[in-house]
């Protein structure tokens, strides 16, 4: 791990809740909380204020599309401590949306719509049109905060993720089904993203035997 993925796993591995803390990594994860590959970025904020009340991160870039027309944009994001769980247990066979979450979607949408009609906003970024505001996510929980169990239904890991995976697929596919819609992170995902890139090896001589040596061997290779 380098020094940004031991500072982050920390936070997220942390009892106590540490969402200010982590938005501070976002900085340099913000390739990963844009849709489109952009020209440059403009501007970032890890609060924005406006009338419904604090929008909790904001990316402003120029993107560029494939005739090299530049346009400016707007993404809106809303986080959540890694300590809040995503979901708790409902039945049996069945998760619902924890208070954390579904205040993060309340928030978002409100925000997002706020600074979409908001000509002061646009005016502010540079920002041309109001397609060009884009809503980005909900950056919440971790892999060890998806379920939140009871003394009820105590599920199983297996269980777990079973349930986590069906009660998310069913908001993409009904509620954030359009290729505007929300992303959910976790951020366990901001902390792989924060790695060191992987450089392939180039001009390495290859270890497999060449067609020629496997002809020419009687014996048997081991591969």
């Amino acid at each position: 791990m380098n020094e940004h993925q031991n500072k982050l796993f920390a936070l997220i591995e942390s009892e106590n809740k540490t969402e200010l803390e982590c938005k501070a990594f976002l900085k340099f994860s913000r390739d990963l909380l844009v849709k489109t590959t952009p020209y440059r970025f403009v501007e970032e904020k890890e609060e924005y204020i406006n009338h419904l009340g604090i929008s909790d991160y904001l990316i402003v870039c120029d993107a560029k599309d494939t005739t090299g027309i530049v346009a400016r944009q707007a993404y809106i994001w809303e986080t959540k401590a890694p300590q809040c769980f995503l979901f708790e247990a409902d039945t049996a066979n069945r998760v619902m949306p924890t208070k954390d979450f579904i205040s993060a979607e309340n928030q978002l949408l409100h925000y997002y719509d706020e600074c979409r009609e908001s000509g002061v906003f646009r005016t502010e970024f540079g920002i041309l049109e109001p397609k060009d505001i884009i809503l980005g996510g909900i950056i919440i929980g971790s892999q060890k905060r998806k379920v939140k169990t009871t003394k009820e239904f105590n599920y199983s890991p297996i269980e777990i993720d079973k349930l986590f995976k069906k009660a998310l697929n069913l908001r993409k596919t009904y509620l954030y089904g359009h290729p505007n819609g929300i992303q959910v992170i976790l951020w366990d995902t901001i902390f792989e993203f924060l790695g060191d890139p992987i450089t392939p090896k180039q001009n390495q001589p290859s270890t497999l035997p060449s067609v020629t040596d496997i002809l020419d061997d009687g014996t048997k290779i081991t591969k």
